[in-house]
């Protein structure tokens, strides 16, 4: 495949995807879902699909999820699907946390912003960084967010203090990012390539201290075949023992990177198409997410110590 071939294979990727999330977001603003019906109840309307995943700190064992078509962020059981809270009205929210006083903090990639969901639904803006971020993850000691672009067009990576404070460059020159998480070692792991990397299977994974800017590119040694990196990469999360979980969009597929050796291993294949992001839960459980649709994956270890994976339908 010739390099002109190649970008123009990429720029048709890259304007599929646009005019889907143009499509969708038209249809989400039309149909918000309020957050309680007349009982109290929560409506348990599915999502049009998610993606960044945060395991809730004031209902462990639950997930937030991001919706970026249906403008909401879900607190959802991934046992059962069962949506247990929804805040709808947002921006395009396409990756959140959660504080420990049960505030939500989201980016918007279409609007470009950084916002809080307070627990009792009201949202404010927290900062304007720019267009076409997305992810995001709370900075250890807990002052701050580290966000992130997944665009060729953006190459910061940002610190946004929690009290309204300016926000500060971490980093300039990084490659288009996607679902990150810190490590034990205090460095940020994410995932490059972008959707890009679909047609090359050139998708790699950097580690950036936040501290000095500095990014590297990991050695990373693939156990299948010929292959040198992964297709379109996107969400990264780091085990405790600093293992590194990376769910690939497609095909869809889980992989662990051994934190001192480098080497890829499959963990498992997940029914899905086109994941976007992955949560692991204190309670040794994987979620991953999907970008169309209402499935999540829920992977758990049997007793062999093999993962066991299933399907979970959000909402009814």
């Amino acid at each position: 495949m010739n390099g002109k071939n190649l970008e123009m294979q990429r720029l048709g990727i890259r304007r599929t995807l646009l005019f889907m999330l143009m499509v969708m977001g038209l249809v989400a603003s039309a149909c918000t879902v309020p957050p309680q019906n007349p009982d109290g109840s929560v409506p348990q309307t599915p999502p049009m699909g998610l993606n960044g995943l945060a395991e809730s700190t004031t209902h462990p064992g639950t997930v937030w999820a991001a919706d970026y078509f249906g403008h909401q962020l879900l607190r959802i059981d991934p046992s059962t699907g069962e949506i247990h809270q929804r805040f709808g009205g947002l921006c395009d929210t396409d990756d959140v946390v959660q504080l420990d006083d049960g505030t939500l903090v989201a980016t918007c990639a279409g609007a470009g912003g950084v916002i809080k969901v307070l627990p009792d639904g009201r949202s404010e803006l927290l900062a304007n960084v720019g267009l076409d971020v997305n992810p995001i993850v709370l900075e250890p000691g807990g002052e701050s967010v580290i966000v992130g672009f997944g665009t060729e067009a953006d190459d910061r990576l940002l610190r946004v203090p929690l009290d309204g404070s300016p926000v500060q460059v971490v980093a300039t020159g990084l490659p288009v990012l996607n679902g990150f998480g810190f490590g034990p070692d205090g460095l940020l792991y994410a995932p490059t390539g972008g959707a890009a990397s679909i047609l090359t299977g050139t998708g790699g994974i950097i580690a950036i201290d936040v501290q000095t800017g500095a990014f590297h590119q990991l050695p990373l040694n693939f156990t299948d075949g010929d292959r040198s990196g992964f297709n379109f990469p996107s969400g990264v999360e780091v085990a405790p023992d600093g293992t590194i979980f990376v769910v690939q969009s497609t095909p869809a597929g889980l992989f662990a990177i051994d934190p001192v050796t480098f080497d890829v291993t499959a963990v498992a294949d997940v029914p899905m198409q086109f994941l976007d992001n992955l949560v692991l839960l204190a309670d040794g459980r994987i979620v991953v997410s999907g970008f169309l649709g209402n499935t999540i994956g829920v992977l758990s270890r049997n007793t062999t110590g093999d993962w066991d994976v299933s399907a979970v339908g959000v909402g009814s």
